[in-house]
């Protein structure tokens, strides 16, 4: 009969130890909806932790596996059965009576209770890692859509001042149209560039409510509605080096811990199913009593019985067989989850620098002089240095500049809300600027 601790079967704590670690909560108390006017990070991640309905509903499927610790407290494999046979006697002599009294329990002899809680116990482990481990995904969800509520705010405040700007452009077309300085064509030039940023406007603002309705239903938000965000958007700079998020990764996340710790209540299950292959013997205590003619015709027996199935057919072969094949998916799952994390997170950092990159390339000149350019450009248009399609072609670019920005800012925050999830902790103190 193979042991749990067969060499040959998965080792536990390949990658780290199964010890549960609880992930990265920000402390606090959750705001109260009906008073709060403003809410800040802090405020979504903490909210968000105590009523998110996708960690409610993680911690309601725990709770059922609370039933199985009930079951492994008992001590006694089955109840006591007892038995009753009452019956006439008859002989050569007369008839008369027999009773028989039975009181049988079943016990397990080879430490079945013990392993049973123990196994049982490392399934409790295992449920509440799953919590922690949906916890982490809405903190590192609800962190990504609070930047991207920021960033949608700042594409709609730009888009305000594309508006503005155009909308100054056409009142100064009507006029000279009107004055008879130039043909009604350029009018149209500019009403159709004030059409144009107008849409784009209406864009960004659909944008920027979308992703306040999908934070306000990621955290459980009693309405879809929330009040004004507040915050600043951190700096942008470039990870840590890959080998230290590496090593935080094996440390901290969630999905790591939750396969070491699959993986050692594996091993409990199987050495439970190898115990329950021992025979489980039976005692008995018997009282009988036989009546027959005449008064001293009674007779009394009290004995104890035992009895023992062999175990010649049935080992447990079946239980035996299926924990084993549940071990053995719980280390393929391990290691497939180990090597995505690693793929994944590689990714992110080459992605999360490559936007660093791409970011700088718009904040060195252009992004920094847009308001000015925009006001230069008026005034050329005033002047009478430009023409309106000069200026419409010159805002245009404009205006894609800085929605390539914003793209480039928004993929780059994206990608360090994706990083720090894949690290299982918060990873910009590693760095020695901090976010």
């Amino acid at each position: 009969m193979a042991s749990a601790s067969d060499p040959a079967l998965p080792p536990t704590e390949r990658y780290a130890p199964d010890a549960p670690l609880k992930p990265y909560i920000p402390a606090g108390e959750p705001v109260d909806p009906a008073q709060v006017s403003t809410l800040s990070l802090n405020a979504l991640l903490v909210y968000a932790d105590r009523h998110s309905p996708r960690i409610e509903s993680a911690r309601a499927r725990a709770a059922t596996v609370d039933a199985e610790r009930q079951r492994a407290r008992i001590f006694f494999p089955d109840n006591p059965e007892l038995s009753l046979g009452l019956g006439p006697q008859r002989s050569a002599e007369g008839g008369g009576t027999e009773l028989e009294i039975a009181l049988e329990q079943r016990f397990e002899i080879a430490g079945e209770p013990g392993l049973r809680r123990r196994a049982a116990a490392d399934r409790q482990r295992l449920a509440e890692a799953g919590v922690d481990d949906v916890r982490w995904e809405v903190h590192v969800e609800t962190h990504r859509l609070f930047v991207d509520v920021l960033l949608a705010e700042e594409r709609t405040q730009q888009a305000e001042q594309f508006v503005a700007f155009a909308r100054t452009l056409r009142d100064i077309a009507s006029r000279q149209v009107e004055a008879g300085e130039l043909s009604p064509l350029n009018l149209l030039v500019a009403e159709a560039d004030l059409a144009q940023t107008g849409e784009v406007l209406i864009e960004a603002r659909q944008g920027a409510e979308a992703l306040r309705t999908q934070l306000a239903a990621e955290i459980g938000w009693p309405t879809l509605k929330l009040p004004p965000i507040h915050g600043e958007l951190p700096p942008i700079v470039a990870a840590p080096e890959l080998d230290t998020l590496l090593a935080s990764m094996a440390h901290h996340h969630p999905s790591v811990r939750m396969r070491e710790l699959a993986v050692s209540a594996g091993h409990s299950q199987l050495r439970l199913q190898e115990r329950e292959a021992w025979p489980e013997p039976t005692l008995g205590l018997v009282f009988g009593q036989e009546s027959g003619p005449g008064a001293d015709a009674t007779a009394r027996t009290l004995m104890v019985q035992l009895s023992v199935g062999l175990p010649l057919w049935h080992r447990n072969q079946e239980g035996r067989a299926r924990a084993r094949a549940e071990l053995e998916l719980a280390d393929r799952q391990r290691d497939a989850t180990i090597i995505a994390l690693r793929q994944r997170l590689t990714d992110a950092t080459h992605a999360l620098n490559a936007a660093v990159e791409r970011v700088g390339l718009y904040e060195s000149e252009v992004v920094p002089q847009l308001e000015q350019n925009l006001s230069l450009l008026q005034r050329a248009y005033e002047l009478g240095e430009v023409d309106i399609h000069q200026v419409s072609q010159t805002r245009e670019r404009l205006l894609q500049v800085t929605r390539q920005h914003l793209d480039a800012r928004q993929t780059y925050y994206e990608s360090a809300a994706l990083l720090e999830g894949l690290v299982g902790t918060n990873i910009w103190p590693l760095h020695e600027e901090t976010p």
